[in-house]
């Protein structure tokens, strides 16, 4: 994915009425494919930034805004899950947003 592809799928995951951040935040079922394109964006994000000695405030800001979201709701998924946010894919995408700093 390219990397302006990665910022408009990021973008669009965290502003819509219906995007990812609402739906962590809700505990909402979640398609496969839609979470597997977030985590494309997101690897195509830490590519972007690996070297950079800083990221943007408003992009460091969104990506812990999802990060401690998706961390929050988690710990409530003890009995059951979203469809869709089985452990490993939720693992899968706390590391990722945790790999846009890592650069």
């Amino acid at each position: 994915m390219k990397t302006e592809d990665a910022f408009t799928v990021f973008q669009h995951e965290y502003d819509a009425d219906d995007g990812l951040l609402m739906k962590f935040r809700m505990s909402d079922d979640v398609e496969t494919e839609r979470l597997e394109r977030f985590l494309e964006a997101l690897n195509a994000l830490a590519a972007h930034y690996e070297g950079q000695t800083h990221v943007e405030k408003h992009m460091a800001y969104q990506v812990m805004s999802f990060r401690d979201t998706l961390s929050a709701s988690a710990g409530h998924w003890k009995v059951s899950r979203p469809e869709g946010m089985s452990l490993q894919m939720t693992t899968k995408l706390i590391i990722a947003l945790s790999h846009v700093f890592a650069g």
